[in-house]
Order: structure tokens, then C-alpha cells, then sequence
């Protein structure tokens, strides 16, 4: 988890929001084992194998996330690349997959 936030997640974090620091990579790496670390306490989400609201994660943890519901083209696309996903993975009998440019490895 806390390699795929500073990877993915923060990989274009440059400036904090605040005071406009410059954000070095300890800071990327330091906020990651701390949203990690409070994403594993399963005894503050009281859940296991259910989703945290984006609401709660900007809330809770002081995540920026992008609503992509608030674009209703970006929306529609997505729910549909979600629905052709669903079906293609029901079709292989398979529960999951990571789709990579250009193939999808069934898990």
C-alpha cells in the first residue's frame, strides 16, 4: 500500500496545499506509512472486504481524490468500461483481473 501511494498516488504531488512547500520524497514517503498504517487499523473502519467512502478518505485521512462522478462523460465511460470488464470476467469464470495496456491477466 504504501509503495503504490507514493508511486502512483503522490507521484505528482510537488507542492503542499497549504503553504506551498516544495514536497520531497521522505514527505511522500512519510504521508504513505501514515495513511497505510491508518488504513490497516480494521478496528477504527470496523470493515473487511468493504469499501471507505471518498468522502470519509478526504475526510479521515486528508486525501485529495478526484471525483470522477462530478464529469458525466468521464462517468458514462467508465461505468461502461465497468459493465464490459464484469461481463468479460463472468464469460472466463474469473472473480478478478489487472488490465494492462493492451491484456488482462485473470488473478
Amino acid at each position: 500500500m504504501k509503495d503504490w501511494l507514493v508511486r502512483y498516488k503522490f507521484k505528482n504531488w510537488d507542492k503542499t496545499q497549504g503553504r506551498g512547500k516544495t514536497v520531497t520524497q521522505k514527505m511522500k514517503t512519510d504521508r504513505a506509512a501514515f495513511i497505510a498504517k491508518k488504513l490497516n487499523d480494521t478496528k477504527r473502519w470496523h470493515s473487511h472486504g468493504r469499501g471507505i467512502s471518498r468522502e470519509i478518505l478526504e475526510k479521515d485521512l486528508k486525501l485529495i481524490i478526484d471525483d470522477f462522478g462530478a464529469d458525466a462523460e468521464l462517468k458514462t465511460k467508465l461505468r461502461s468500461y465497468d459493465k464490459l470488464f464484469g461481463d468479460y470476467m463472468m464469460r472466463r469464470g474469473k472473480r478478478a483481473a489487472i488490465h494492462t495496456l493492451g491484456r488482462y491477466i485473470p488473478l
